[in-house]
């Protein structure tokens, strides 16, 4: 009895042996069977993407990759965004289909499109001794996509709708479409040129950027702020459309030029803008970032015409406001002496304190002015307030004075500075005054 059952314990477990190598087999076959693809694509030197309407290929270059796009007399070559070229070889190798089945017979890949599909894909290796690797994709009517591939000629593979578009990208698709190149904060020098408008060259010092041209702002000091927000607008540029064939400007003298030089560059980067006759609402550009030329929007362009007083420093004067200990302010025929105390602002002879001179005093330091300041004023205007800003000891920190012009833009005053000039500046901080400490009949110069 023991002996029968000894035997009977062997057949169990041979038979349990049997069915689980069968199982592992049959498994593996499996899995071998609904693997897409049994490499990456990290080592890729072309890749040749033939679609329903167009074909193109991606390179690899040294300073990343690059999109060719043939075409009757040429072959255009442009830089291409290299995550997007990364998240298309990413996105065919990792690929999982829902099912794979044999492709014999009648079962051949014309039953599934593939044998004219309607994108064909060919990658080709930096290793020479790798075979070229040919994909293929196809969509029926019922919007399932089907795939073959040359790794496993025998097989087809089905994946859901969405795979045939993500594989049958345009050319479009893949082109850096960036206008300039330069890291923002290495940028070192800026030239705009109209041939009739306002042309400057700023290069940045020790105490940031100043002009270099026109030569009556040189060694100014250029606004930092002005030109951040400027820089930051050219990197962010890109164009309408990329031309991919052959093409020159309709007139010889581009209508703006714009280099900006950053880093160890010793070569800037460059854009030129050009009018277009037959249309008007758009302007023909070369860069020497992109390798074609390219149209961008007239409202864009107009952006970035910037004059020598846009990006010039505006402020009308410094000032460590933390040094005032009195302000003196004539308005009319009244006189204030305002004199900062533990507690606050008090005017002499007075008992409360007056709100709002820290403020005011913020105001000062941050007056622009909103035009070209003058040498003289026009008749029609009228003086109205003048300040003095003292520091503990009694001595003159800044001296101003405020006009009043109907010439003037609304809501602007003329404002006198110590330097003699006239600077129209916004009225706020003269209507501030104003309210703080208000006048009686008004005392011209």
């Amino acid at each position: 009895m023991r002996r029968i059952l000894f035997l009977v314990f062997i057949v169990l477990l041979a038979m349990l042996a049997g069915g689980t190598y069968w199982y592992r087999t049959n498994m593996e076959e499996q899995v071998s069977a609904s693997r897409w693809l049994s490499y990456s694509l990290d080592k890729v030197k072309s890749v040749y993407v033939s679609g329903e309407e167009e074909s193109y290929a991606l390179v690899a270059v040294d300073n990343g990759w690059e999109t060719r796009v043939p075409d009757a007399s040429s072959n255009v070559s442009t830089k291409a965004l290299n995550d997007r070229v990364r998240d298309y070889l990413n996105r065919l190798s990792e690929l999982i289909p829902l099912l794979s089945f044999e492709e014999r017979g009648d079962d051949g890949p014309e039953v599934h499109g593939l044998d004219e599909p309607g994108v064909r894909i060919t990658v080709r290796f930096k290793d020479e001794g790798i075979a070229p690797l040919e994909i293929r994709f196809s969509k029926d009517d019922a919007d399932r996509t089907y795939g073959w591939n040359s790794v496993t000629p025998d097989r087809a593979y089905e994946f859901g709708g969405e795979v045939y578009g993500q594989f049958a990208q345009p050319a479009v698709h893949f082109l850096d479409t960036k206008i300039f190149h330069f890291e923002e904060e290495r940028v070192y020098q800026v030239q705009l040129v109209q041939p009739f408008g306002s042309s400057w060259l700023v290069k940045r010092g020790a105490n940031g950027f100043s002009f270099v041209l026109p030569g009556y702002l040189k060694d100014k000091i250029a606004s930092g702020s002005e030109l951040k927000l400027y820089l930051h607008a050219l990197a962010l540029l890109r164009a309408n459309k990329l031309l991919l064939e052959p093409a020159e400007p309709e007139r010889g003298m581009a209508a703006l030029t714009i280099k900006v030089w950053a880093g160890k560059d010793k070569e800037p980067s460059t854009v030129e803008f050009f009018t277009i006759e037959d249309d008007p609402k758009h302007y023909f550009g070369r860069s020497s970032w992109l390798t074609v030329p390219f149209l961008l929007d007239a409202e864009s362009v107009s952006q970035l015409v910037k004059s020598a007083f846009d990006v010039q420093g505006r402020n009308v004067f410094s000032l460590d406001i933390g040094q005032v200990a009195v302000i003196v302010i004539i308005n009319g025929d009244r006189r204030y002496v305002v004199r900062r105390e533990h507690s606050g602002w008090r005017v002499e002879g007075g008992e409360k304190n007056v709100p709002g001179i820290d403020m005011a005093l913020w105001r000062f330091t941050e007056l622009q002015f909103e035009a070209l300041p003058l040498n003289n004023l026009a008749a029609t205007a009228v003086k109205l307030m003048h300040c003095r800003l003292l520091d503990g000891d009694g001595d003159e920190l800044k001296a101003v004075t405020f006009y009043a012009d109907p010439k003037l833009p609304l809501g602007q005053c003329w404002m006198k500075n110590g330097d003699g000039m006239y600077y129209p500046v916004s009225a706020r901080l003269l209507k501030d005054l104003q309210g703080m400490f208000p006048g009686g009949s008004v005392k011209t110069e």
